[in-house]
């Protein structure tokens, strides 16, 4: 296995980001039909009490500043249970210009109504994670950027990443193995000796059931030490098996890539850089010769893209 491959079996998930897979779609409820229901608590008393008919009429949701859309698999989904019927005139991943229609809706006036807010927070967050990432990827080219584990709204804000042309990483603690600090730490009061090894061996008996295993460390003796105790265990190298260089400078990820390479422990692991990474430091870690850059920034510090909904005049 080369290793684009192992990176993509490593940091991929899109096969389970969409309405097919059970917890997508409950993922997709927790954040809109749940939420729906905190909003109208005991009913929208503004339009309870404004409007007397309940016609249908239409709508169209309309970007107010350029990016690129992400969430219309969803989106339509949402109005469904409303019985609003949602027609698509943009594709995920596409590029939006201010004033284009994203959505048609068709529904009862009090329906429309009521799912605006929680349908418009739906398509805002994820387009506005698309095009964030989308930028940052543009940036960091040739080299890969993938999300963290820092996602408010779970599944959703992974996918709105992979429309961006993102990496996913973890979906969840249940899926892969990353030994951080304080797991070394907490194994350190059980094991006094060697305890990237003792980490690393137990971690291998479960590497059936997980996509890749990870070890977080803070310098460069640390990186060396793990990936000879990877080379142990995936000798074949058709393992995805990662280092990730916690909070390391450009220069200082360069080194140590440098040094796996020089002691013939490069070709054993993949190499992450994580940590205070943000779009204007990323294009630093281009030359450093790392596979991957994961930025919690992707998810926890987005801007929603500007989106309204108007309903359009008889």
């Amino acid at each position: 296995m080369n290793r684009k491959e192992l990176l993509n079996r490593a940091y991929m998930r899109n096969e389970k980001l969409n309405l097919n897979d059970f917890d997508y779609k409950m993922n997709l409820r927790i954040f809109t039909i749940e939420a729906i229901k905190q909003d109208i608590g005991k009913g929208d008393i503004t339009t309870n009490s404004v409007l007397e008919k309940n016609e249908k009429r239409k709508a169209h949701l309309i970007a107010k500043t350029d990016g690129f859309v992400a969430g219309i698999e969803e989106a339509i989904w949402f109005y469904g249970q409303f019985d609003i019927k949602a027609k698509s005139l943009k594709n995920d991943g596409d590029e939006i210009k201010k004033n284009d229609v994203i959505l048609e809706l068709e529904g009862k006036e009090f329906d429309l109504l009521k799912t605006e807010r929680t349908g418009l927070n739906l398509l805002q967050r994820m387009s506005g994670i698309a095009t964030l990432t989308h930028e940052v990827v543009e940036k960091a080219s040739p080299m890969l950027v993938a999300a963290t584990r820092k996602a408010h709204w779970g599944f959703l804000d992974n996918k709105a990443v992979a429309v961006g042309g993102g990496l996913t990483h973890r979906l969840g603690l249940w899926e892969s193995i990353l030994i951080k600090e304080n797991h070394l730490e907490s194994l350190s009061k059980e094991f006094d000796s060697n305890v990237f090894e003792e980490a690393i061996k137990r971690a291998w008996k479960n590497k059936e059931k997980s996509n890749f295993i990870e070890i977080e460390v803070k310098n460069k003796e640390q990186a060396v030490k793990a990936a000879a105790i990877f080379k142990k265990y995936n000798s074949d190298k058709d393992y995805p098996c990662i280092i990730m260089l916690d909070n390391f400078l450009p220069e200082d990820a360069k080194k140590t890539v440098g040094l796996l390479k020089e002691k013939e422990l490069y070709d054993y692991v993949l190499i992450e850089a994580s940590g205070g990474i943000k779009p204007e430091n990323i294009t630093k870690y281009r030359y450093s010769e790392v596979d991957v850059v994961s930025l919690g920034y992707l998810t926890h510090s987005p801007n929603s893209l500007d989106i309204t909904q108007l309903i359009i005049p008889d």
